[in-house]
């Protein structure tokens, strides 16, 4: 282990060696842009891979694809080192060290027939619009030809030869797949079907594998997928095919005009899957979410969970559309910058969206509902809240019909929440015939009260049960009183208790509950005519009255409350 260890030092510290040896990237003429690529190129054939990073400064990759700039740049610089080393020993003293009369120097240019075409092979260095000598975009265009031309001469003494393991396993494939057919080689159409074809196999196996896993974990916390969460799995299985994509195309030395475009397509395609993917977590960790807040008391969990998940949702579809921009080589920063001046107009334009954006904010922060909340929105619109989003609030009505409310008009609108009320209140008249005796209605008043205090759910400290008026056709008895229940469906179910134990008490006492009728009569002039007031009988009726309001058959007290028999007067 010890020896291992020291290898590895020994190993880091003759990288950082190569590292400080290496001349800066000056690249100021001719000679010095030579030296620099011999010299990094050197030191990546001894193993250091940061020598080829460093090399490839000193081509010009500007008329390369964009996609494919860096990985097209690499294999370039390989074969731009093959071919001089195979070509001579490179004496640096006799490359020019200044340039005053020419932007150019040419340092070999030969002409080919291959095929019976004509080729013409350069290796140049010219100095570019920042001032610095770079190997041309000819040379980089011919330098797969060219190396092709040398491959049969030996490396020049002196040289280290570069070795690489992709040049010894082409030898062992046939001559033909070295031969060109519709734009790339036989050899490379091989690797591109086999590229799809073991993707498509590590696909599969990652759905199978891997992925049945992760399932058996979700499950595991309870987590189950419905026939329409089964498509989780898709987009990570096209995930993983698209990164074996990728780093397959590396690896094939693809012409850039072909690398370029296929890489392009694998990058669009990663981030489809990548965002697709990471929905659907976002998704499966929303859902995981929305079951511990069912389970709280916390009725804020429930719509600040579908806030999180919609805009989780809207960033991660953002920065989708940013990398698919940046795989099509689009130039996402004028883009992004053309917002920024543009925002005034598109604030305009989108003022309503902003105002809704602005108004979820304002129901994330005030709560005036949560989801489940029986609301009446400026005495039009009423029902139970179910989903508060980013741009609207929906509420189910009693109908079953869903009602859309853009979110920027609860700001100003009226908002009466019924769902918050601590107490539902609950009054009705009942009506007695009127030939009943008044004991009884004061009996059956009484009886009241004592239901209303022995129900579990209505409130004890403030009801009214009174004889209250005299309707067209019964004695109306007043009842008013409140439930503690959380729900509509709780209140009715108490309010029909409550009626009924009303109906068993008057059924008890044998009080007839009055309905509407009309009773006609004639009138008789003579017999008016004859009556006449006695003076006595007014007398008699004050006595008679006095001796009703000294005796009094109803409680002195409020009778809302606990009875007590002091309480109780007759």
């Amino acid at each position: 282990m010890l020896k291992k260890i020291i290898l590895i030092l020994c190993l880091f510290t003759q990288f950082n060696l190569l590292a400080s040896n290496y001349p800066a990237p000056t690249l100021e003429s001719p000679r010095s842009t030579m030296n620099y690529f011999l010299k990094t190129m050197k030191g990546f054939k001894k193993g250091d891979q940061e020598g080829l990073n460093l090399a490839i400064k000193a081509l010009n990759t500007s008329q390369l694809d964009q996609t494919s700039r860096v990985s097209t740049a690499k294999l370039a610089a390989k074969r731009l080192i093959n071919t001089l080393d195979r070509l001579e020993y490179i004496n640096i003293a006799k490359i020019p060290d200044k340039m005053k009369d020419s932007n150019l120097w040419i340092y070999k240019k030969e002409r080919i027939i291959d095929h019976g075409n004509e080729i013409f092979l350069e290796i140049s260095i010219a100095r570019d619009s920042d001032k610095m000598w770079r190997f041309t975009p000819q040379t980089l265009s011919s330098i797969e030809d060219f190396e092709k031309s040398v491959r049969s001469n030996n490396v020049a003494k002196g040289v280290i030869e570069l070795k690489s393991w992709k040049e010894k396993f082409k030898s062992f494939f046939p001559s033909w797949t070295s031969q060109r057919s519709f734009l790339i080689l036989n050899g490379q159409w091989i690797a591109l079907f086999a590229l799809v074809f073991f993707g498509h196999i590590l696909e599969k196996l990652i759905r199978l594998i891997i992925i049945a896993r992760i399932k058996s974990i979700f499950e595991s916390q309870n987590i189950h997928f419905t026939q329409k969460r089964e498509g989780f799995f898709s987009p990570q299985g096209f995930f993983f095919f698209s990164i074996f994509w990728i780093f397959g195309l590396e690896f094939l030395e693809l012409p850039d005009t072909i690398l370029g475009p296929l890489l392009r397509i694998g990058y669009i395609a990663f981030t489809i899957a990548s965002v697709f993917t990471i929905t659907q977590i976002i998704d499966v960790i929303c859902q995981y979410l929305e079951k511990k807040a069912l389970e709280s008391e916390n009725k804020f969990d429930d719509v600040l969970i579908p806030l999180i998940r919609k805009s989780a949702k809207f960033l991660v579809y953002c920065f989708g559309i940013i990398f698919i921009g940046d795989s099509l080589t689009l130039d996402m920063k004028n883009i992004l910058a053309g917002l920024g001046i543009g925002g005034i107009a598109f604030a305009l334009a989108a003022k309503d969206t902003i105002s809704n954006l602005f108004g979820s904010l304002t129901v994330l922060i005030d709560r005036p509902f949560s989801i489940g909340d029986w609301i009446v929105v400026d005495s039009k619109t009423e029902g139970t809240v179910i989903e508060v989003g980013l741009r609207s609030t929906r509420i189910k009505t009693f109908y079953d019909s869903i009602i859309t409310l853009p979110n920027g008009s609860l700001t100003n609108a009226t908002v009466d929440n019924l769902g918050k009320r601590t107490y539902r209140r609950y009054t009705t008249k009942l009506g007695a015939q009127y030939d009943t005796p008044v004991e009884k209605i004061e009996a059956f008043c009484e009886g009241i009260r004592q239901i209303i205090l022995s129900h579990k759910w209505t409130r004890k400290d403030y009801f009214h049960v009174y004889f209250n008026g005299m309707g067209d056709s019964s004695l109306e008895i007043l009842v008013y009183l409140f439930w503690r229940v959380p729900d509509w469906s709780a209140e009715l179910q108490e309010r029909h208790r409550l009626l009924i134990d009303i109906l068993r008490l008057g059924r008890e006492l044998g009080i007839d509950f009055a309905f509407p009728t009309q009773t006609l009569h004639l009138f008789n002039e003579e017999q008016k005519a004859k009556e006449n007031c006695d003076f006595e009988a007014l007398v008699y009726g004050k006595e008679l009255a006095k001796g009703i309001t000294e005796t009094p058959i109803s409680t002195k007290h409020h009778r809302s409350g606990k009875i007590t028999s002091d309480e109780i007067s007759l």
